[in-house]
C-alpha cells in the first residue's frame, strides 16, 4: 500500500494558525530518525545561506564567521534547544520525546524561512519597515514555539511555556557564558585590566 504524501503548504499553513495542532499533526507524520534531521540540516542551511545573502551582496562579510562554522553553530544550537525542550518538559510532566522534539525544530526552522525572505526584501526595498518586520518575526516564532511545545508535552497554557522558556534561556545563557569564560573567551567589550 503507498504511503500518502502530506500536504505541506496545508500542513504549514495550521501551523501557523494554530501551533498546537499543527505540531501535532507534524508529530503524528512520524518519519524516520534521518528524515527529522536531514530536516534540521536543510532548514539551517536555507537559513544561513539566507542571511549571509546581503552582506555578501552589498560586499560587507568583515567580521562574520565563516558561514560553514555558523551553520554547525546554529545546529547544533538547534539540536541542545530541542534536547532541552524534551528534558525540561519531561522534567516538568510533559510526555514528549526527543526525536519529536528535533522534528518540530526542523519544521520551526522551515517555516521562518519565508520570514527571513520577507526580512531580506525588507532591507533592499524598504529598509525603514525593518524593524516591525523584525518584530513581527520574533512574535511569530515565538507563537510557534510555545504551540509546537505544548503539542509535543500535552501542556494546555502557553504563557507558563513561555515563562519557563524565558527562564530556560537565561539559565543556559549564564552557564554557557561561564564555561566560555573558564575556556579562556572573554566578553565583547572586556579586556584586561
Amino acid at each position: 500500500m503507498e504511503r500518502s504524501h502530506p500536504d505541506l503548504v496545508a500542513l504549514a499553513r495550521l501551523s501557523v494558525l494554530d501551533p498546537v495542532a499543527g505540531g501535532r499533526a507534524v508529530i503524528a507524520l512520524a518519519p524516520a530518525m534521518a528524515t527529522r534531521w536531514m530536516l534540521l540540516a536543510a532548514a539551517v542551511l536555507v537559513s544561513v545561506l539566507l542571511l549571509y545573502g546581503l552582506p555578501v551582496l552589498a560586499g560587507e562579510t568583515e567580521g562574520m564567521p565563516p558561514p560553514l562554522t555558523f551553520a554547525l553553530w546554529q545546529f547544533g544550537l538547534n539540536v541542545l534547544a530541542a534536547g532541552l525542550v524534551a528534558f525540561i518538559g519531561q522534567v516538568l510532566g510533559g510526555r514528549g520525546r526527543f526525536a519529536d522534539a528535533l522534528l518540530l525544530m526542523g519544521w520551526l526552522q522551515a517555516l521562518t524561512v519565508p520570514l527571513l525572505v520577507a526580512q531580506l526584501v525588507v532591507i533592499l526595498a524598504l529598509p525603514f519597515f525593518n524593524v516591525p518586520v523584525l518584530v513581527a518575526s520574533v512574535a511569530v516564532s515565538i507563537w510557534l514555539l510555545t504551540g509546537f511545545v505544548c503539542a509535543l508535552h500535552g501542556f494546555r497554557s502557553r504563557l507558563t511555556v513561555l515563562v519557563v522558556g524565558i527562564m530556560v534561556v537565561m539559565a543556559v545563557s549564564m552557564i554557557l557564558s561561564f564555561v566560555l569564560v573558564l575556556m579562556g573567551y572573554a566578553p565583547v567589550g572586556v579586556t584586561d585590566v
